[in-house]
C-alpha cells in the first residue's frame, strides 16, 4: 500500500496510462483506471457514436488500439455484463438481430463487438430514432439497418434464419 500521493503533476492527464484488459465475454474488454470502465474496440477508430469517452492504448509496436466506453446507463447490455450474465452470445463474428435498435447507442457497441466478421440486423420501427441509426451504419460497414415494427417479424423473419443470435429490446406496449 503505502502512501504515494497519487494526484499527477501537471500536464499528467494524456500520459495517464490506462491498462485494457479483456472482460470473460470475448470483445469486451474493461479500461482498468481510477474507475474502471466496461468498454469496446472501436470499429472506427477515431469516431464517438453518441458523444461516449474514447481510451487509446499503444501497443509495443507503436500502433494504437481505440477503444469506447461503454455506459451501462445507458444500455442495458452493458448492466447485464457487468452484472455478471454468463452468457451473452455476442461475440466476435456473430450474426446479431437486434430488435428495438432505437438511435443504435447499445448497436454501435454491439457492432464493436462482433466486429468486421460479424453482422447486426438492426430493428427499429420509429422512423425518428431511424435517422440516427442509418447515420451510425453509414460509417460501420457491420450494421444493416432495418426501420420496420418489430412487433410485425414478418416484415424481417427472412433474416431470422441467418443469424446466430436474437437481443429484443422491445418495450411492449402492452406493458403498461
Amino acid at each position: 500500500g503505502g502512501r504515494g500521493g497519487g494526484r499527477g503533476g501537471p500536464g499528467m492527464k494524456g500520459g495517464a496510462k490506462v491498462v485494457v484488459v479483456p472482460h470473460k465475454h470475448d470483445g469486451v474488454f474493461i479500461a482498468k483506471a481510477k474507475e474502471d470502465a466496461l468498454c469496446t474496440k472501436n470499429m472506427v477508430a477515431g469516431e464517438s457514436v453518441y458523444g461516449e469517452k474514447r481510451v487509446s492504448v499503444q501497443n509495443e509496436d507503436g500502433s494504437k488500439v481505440e477503444y469506447r466506453v461503454w455506459n451501462p446507463f445507458r444500455s442495458k447490455l452493458a448492466a447485464a455484463v457487468l452484472g455478471g450474465v454468463d452468457n451473452i452470445w455476442i461475440a466476435p463474428g456473430t450474426r446479431v438481430l437486434y430488435l428495438g435498435a432505437a438511435s443504435g447507442t447499445t448497436v454501435s457497441h454491439v457492432s464493436d463487438i462482433v466486429g468486421p466478421t460479424g453482422l447486426v440486423y438492426a430493428v427499429e420501427f420509429s422512423h425518428r430514432s431511424g435517422r440516427d441509426l442509418v447515420n451510425m451504419a453509414k460509417k460501420r460497414t457491420n450494421v444493416i439497418p432495418i426501420i420496420e415494427d418489430a412487433r410485425h417479424p414478418a416484415k424481417y423473419r427472412m433474416l431470422v434464419g441467418m443469424v446466430d443470435v436474437i437481443f429484443s429490446d422491445v418495450a411492449q406496449p402492452d406493458q403498461g
